[in-house]
């Protein structure tokens, strides 16, 4: 028997329409029994055909009209896409050696990652979900692809939760609707608007200056970028290890530094340190044409997750996306002090977290009003250029899927090794704390840049005091 309400169509809320459109893509690391692969195969097939047929959310299709309006339609017969990668030259991956190289960023960087989302050449229908196994010599590589319009971080952790659960025959409740529970507009098609709606709109993203008008409609979500001749960087990422100690150290530090009886968290401190180093190096090394010229602001942009700050209870069965930016602005010469003197350093972090404090219901009340105003949500833009050198984009995944339990056939352990991200290529300017299990003693921080400013961050011997080691 079908699970009820599993086949409907409707217009994504709010805050997914105005989500970017492409996919998501984390791949769980497992050792595996190389005997046992057809048997590991068979069940997590299985758990995908159970897990579309109790969540049928999870094998919904998107597709947008052409007036750029995304829509969801969930069918009884829809199922999860999975399909098993094989090497096209017949080799494969020595498990052992890549876990030895602590499964370095650059073996995540493939064309196959970056698979086209919804966009003016793509108007779907896409699965909401796909996952794919690639196999290595004593290992399971199990790559889990999410459609970013209905999906952040938290929404990520939910559905390994409830794959995790089903290979283990394990009963979960699952947030199942898209739609949030709060009286708010509703995102119209531009059909059924005057183009004199977009007055309004651009009144209200006036009034959120973290977001921008995209003219080209390459929305939603997407940067706003500079008409200038500026050369695309070869680019590179590393992951930074930070030992609980170390960063225990650093929040005591800027404890003491600020003479303060708060001491900050640990992701306030890291944010704040890699605000500082990363964006000495991208402004020391990706001089113009290579990167465009240093504003006199340094913006570190945060992703904040608002599901605990606004509309109480009201995210309890929302699968969706939750999260908005919050920018601290602060002059790019206190920045570049902050990296020579600790006191300069420590008097940036209450800077970050005012900035962060600031997202309450009435902040993301004010940004759903604009989204909500928008008579295309391609239109929706954020206001920065990835290739300003004083940027920085900075998110955490670290609670997302690292604890899952899991029981496959042929993998001796219940949680994979490593969660990595994986992608068509790297970004530029951004830094994410990976997955990490509950009561680990370290951080992984993602970090992504131009290769010259990479450089510069590696050879920075005031950040390389706090790291312990460098993956990749």
């Amino acid at each position: 028997m079908h699970a009820p309400d599993c086949c409907k169509e409707e217009m994504l809320s709010v805050f997914n329409q105005c989500s970017p459109r492409g996919y998501i893509c984390v791949v769980l690391c497992f050792p595996c029994d190389d005997r046992r692969r057809d048997d590991a195969v068979r069940h997590i097939r299985q758990s995908l055909t159970q897990l579309a047929h109790e969540r049928p959310l999870f094998a919904a299709r998107l597709y947008t009209n052409s007036d750029g309006i995304a829509f969801m339609k969930q069918s009884c017969d829809f199922d999860i896409p999975f399909e098993v990668i094989r090497s096209i030259d017949g080799t494969e991956t020595d498990y052992e050696q890549l876990k030895r190289e602590e499964f370095p960023p650059g073996r995540f960087i493939d064309p196959r990652y970056g698979i086209p989302g919804l966009g003016d050449a793509n108007r779907g229908p896409l699965p909401v979900s796909k996952v794919d196994v690639t196999f290595a010599r004593g290992g399971l590589l199990l790559s889990i692809f999410l459609q970013h319009a209905i999906t952040d971080g938290s929404s990520l952790r939910v559905f390994l939760e409830a794959l995790g659960n089903q290979t283990r025959h394990v009963p979960t409740f699952s947030p199942s609707d898209q739609k949030l529970r709060v009286s708010s507009p509703i995102l119209h098609s531009i059909a059924s608007r005057r183009l004199t709606d977009e007055t309004e709109f651009r009144q209200r993203v006036g009034r959120c200056p973290e977001y921008a008008v995209l003219p080209d409609l390459s929305g939603p979500t997407q940067p706003l970028m500079q008409r200038l001749p500026i050369q695309d960087p070869e680019r590179i990422g590393k992951i930074f290890v930070f030992t609980k100690q170390r960063l225990d150290e650093l929040r005591n530090l800027i404890q003491k530094e600020n003479e303060s009886q708060y001491r900050p968290t640990a992701y306030m401190s890291l944010a704040t340190l890699a605000f500082a180093h990363i964006t000495r190096a991208r402004v020391e090394a990706e001089s113009f044409p290579s990167g465009l010229p240093p504003g006199p602001d340094a913006k570190l942009w945060n992703s904040v997750n608002w599901r605990n700050r606004a509309f109480h209870g009201a995210t309890h069965n929302y699968f969706g996306n939750a999260v908005l930016p919050a920018v601290t602005r602060v002059a790019r010469t206190q920045v570049s002090a902050a990296c020579y003197n600790d006191r300069d350093l420590a008097r940036l972090v209450p800077l970050v977290k005012a900035s962060i404090d600031v997202v309450d219901e009435e902040y993301v009340s004010e940004r759903m009003s604009m989204m909500s105003q928008a008579p295309d949500p391609r239109m929706v833009g954020v206001n920065y250029d990835p290739r300003s050198p004083e940027m920085l984009a900075f998110n955490t995944w670290r609670h997302f899927g690292a604890d899952v339990e899991w029981a496959i056939p042929g993998v001796p352990v219940a949680k994979p090794d490593t969660i990595r991200r994986a992608t068509g290529g790297f970004g530029l300017g951004t830094a994410l704390i990976l997955p990490t299990q509950f009561g680990s003693e370290r951080q992984e921080l993602y970090v992504s840049l131009s290769v010259n400013a990479m450089q510069a961050l590696c050879e920075d011997e005031r950040w390389r005091h706090w790291v312990d080691r460098i993956i990749g």
